[in-house]
C-alpha cells in the first residue's frame, strides 16, 4: 500500500502537454485511484462529482408555478413542504417534513403509493432528494415545485412567513393578566373548597404556587407553558365556589339542576374536602352587583373553549370554570371593556390550549391578518373555540409547523 503513491504535481505538468480528450479520462481515474486508497478521502471525492438531484428529476415529475396555481385551485393531491430549517409556506399545504427525514417520518405520508403528491422547498434542491426518496418507497406519483418558494415568489405569488407565530400566540415570557391573586388560594382553604394537601400533592407546586395557595399575597395572576395547570385549577376552584349568575339562570340551574354532580367540572373537582357539589355557588368570593352579573352572564356566553361544545354560560368542564372565575375577577374591577375582558380571557385558552391558538393564529395569518389585529371575542366565539369551530379551523388549515406543547389537562 505504501508504494501505491500518485504525485499529482507531476501527472498535472504532463497533462497539460496531452489533448483535452485525453486528459480528462485520466484525471477521474486518478481520483478514482485515489479513493480506493486513501479511505475516508473517498467520500469526499464522491461528493464533488455527485450528480445533483435536481438533474435526476424528469420533465414530468416537475411543476411549474404556473401549474401549481391552477391545481392549488381544485387541490386533489397531497401538498408537502420539505424545506428545513422552517423558511416560509405556500398556502394549501397539508404536512411538513424535512427532506432528510423522510424515510424516519414515512408513518405520515399516504398509505396509498397512487397519491398524488407535490412536494416543494425553497429553491428545489431539497424538493427533488425528497422526491427521489419517495420512488424509492414505492410512490409512483411524485412531483416537485421546480424552482421551490423562491420561483412562487418571483411570479407574484404570496408566501406565509409564519415562523413568529409561536411567540406572538404563545410568548415564552407568557401572560400577565391585570389581576392579583390576593387571598383567593387561602380563603379557598379555610372553606374547604381547596384541601391544601391533596391540590399539594396533585398539582406538585413551585415554592411561588406554595405561597399563593396557603398564604396568599400580591402576586399577579399569569400563565405560560409551565404553569397552566395551576392556573386552571386555582380559578376552577373560584369558578366552582362564586355565587354566579350561571348557576341560577343558566343550564347548571335550569335544565340541570337536578343533576348538577354529573360534570365534569363538579363532580370532577376532587382537591376539595368532601363533596365538591357542597360547594357549588355558595359564596360571594368575588364582590359583584346585579348588573356586573348579568355583565358576567353575557360575556360568559361568547366564551367557548375546544375540549367542549359549550360556552362558559354552561361550564360542564373544567375549564369553563376556570374561565367563568377569570370573567368574573375582570369584571370586577369596573375599568374593563367587555373587549379587554374578551382578550384576557384568551390569552389564558391560548396557554390551555395552545395547539388550537397556533392552528387559529395561522388560518388569520394566511389570510394577511395578523394574530395582534383579530378579535379576541370573534376567536373565542363557536366558530373559533368550540370543539366543532376548533375541528372546522384545523380541516381548513391542516397540520401546522409549529406546535404549542401541553396545556392544562381536563381534570384536576
Amino acid at each position: 500500500m505504501a508504494k501505491a503513491k500518485f504525485h499529482f504535481k507531476k501527472i498535472s505538468k504532463r497533462l497539460k502537454k496531452v489533448p483535452l480528450v485525453v486528459a480528462l479520462p485520466i484525471l477521474f481515474a486518478s481520483f478514482f485511484l485515489l479513493g480506493i486508497y486513501a479511505g475516508t478521502a473517498k467520500d469526499k471525492i464522491t461528493s464533488i462529482f455527485r450528480i445533483p438531484p435536481t438533474l435526476l428529476i424528469s420533465a414530468s415529475e416537475k411543476v411549474s408555478v404556473s401549474e401549481l396555481k391552477n391545481k392549488l385551485n381544485n387541490k386533489d393531491f397531497t401538498f408537502i413542504n420539505v424545506h428545513t430549517p422552517y423558511e416560509g409556506e405556500i398556502a394549501g399545504t397539508d404536512m411538513f417534513m424535512e427532506y432528510d427525514g423522510i424515510v424516519a417520518a414515512k408513518a405520515k405520508l399516504p398509505q396509498d403509493k397512487n397519491t398524488e403528491i407535490i412536494l416543494y422547498c425553497k429553491t428545489g434542491r431539497m424538493s427533488a432528494e425528497a422526491l427521489l426518496t419517495l420512488k424509492k418507497l414505492g410512490y409512483v406519483n411524485v412531483k416537485h415545485l421546480e424552482g421551490g418558494m423562491k420561483a412562487w415568489e418571483k411570479s407574484g405569488e404570496k408566501l406565509f412567513d409564519l415562523s413568529d407565530l409561536p411567540g406572538k400566540v404563545l410568548p415564552e415570557a407568557g401572560f400577565t393578566l391585570p389581576l392579583s391573586w390576593g387571598d383567593i388560594g387561602p380563603r379557598l382553604v379555610a372553606l374547604g373548597v381547596i384541601d391544601a394537601d391533596k391540590f399539594e400533592n396533585g398539582v406538585k407546586l413551585t415554592d411561588e404556587q406554595k405561597k399563593i395557595l396557603r398564604e396568599g399575597g400580591d402576586i399577579p395572576i399569569s400563565i405560560d407553558m409551565k404553569n397552566g395547570q395551576f392556573v386552571v385549577d386555582m380559578l376552577w376552584a373560584l369558578g366552582l365556589a362564586q355565587k354566579s349568575i350561571v348557576y341560577t339562570e343558566g343550564p347548571l340551574g335550569k335544565e340541570y339542576a337536578g343533576r348538577v354532580g354529573n360534570f365534569a367540572s363538579t363532580g370532577g373537582w376532587s382537591l376539595a374536602r368532601g363533596d365538591a357539589v357542597n360547594y357549588l355557588n355558595k359564596f360571594d368570593l368575588i364582590p359583584l352587583t346585579s348588573e356586573q352579573q348579568r355583565r358576567v352572564g353575557e360575556i360568559a356566553k361568547g366564551v367557548f373553549r375546544p375540549c367542549c361544545g359549550n360556552s362558559t354560560w354552561f361550564p360542564d368542564c373544567n375549564h369553563g370554570m376556570a374561565a367563568l372565575a377569570a370573567i368574573e375577577l375582570l369584571v370586577s374591577k369596573g375599568t374593563l371593556s367587555d373587549e379587554e375582558i374578551y382578550k384576557e380571557v384568551l390569552k389564558l385558552n391560548s396557554f390551555w390550549f395552545p395547539d388550537t391558538y397556533l392552528t387559529t393564529a395561522t388560518y388569520f395569518a394566511r389570510q394577511g391578518i395578523a394574530w395582534a389585529d383579530v378579535s379576541a371575542k370573534e376567536v373565542l366565539g363557536e366558530a373559533y373555540s368550540s370543539a366543532k369551530g376548533a375541528a372546522d379551523i384545523y380541516a381548513k388549515v391542516g397540520p401546522v409547523q409549529f406546535k404549542g406543547g401541553a396545556g392544562g389537562s381536563c381534570g384536576a
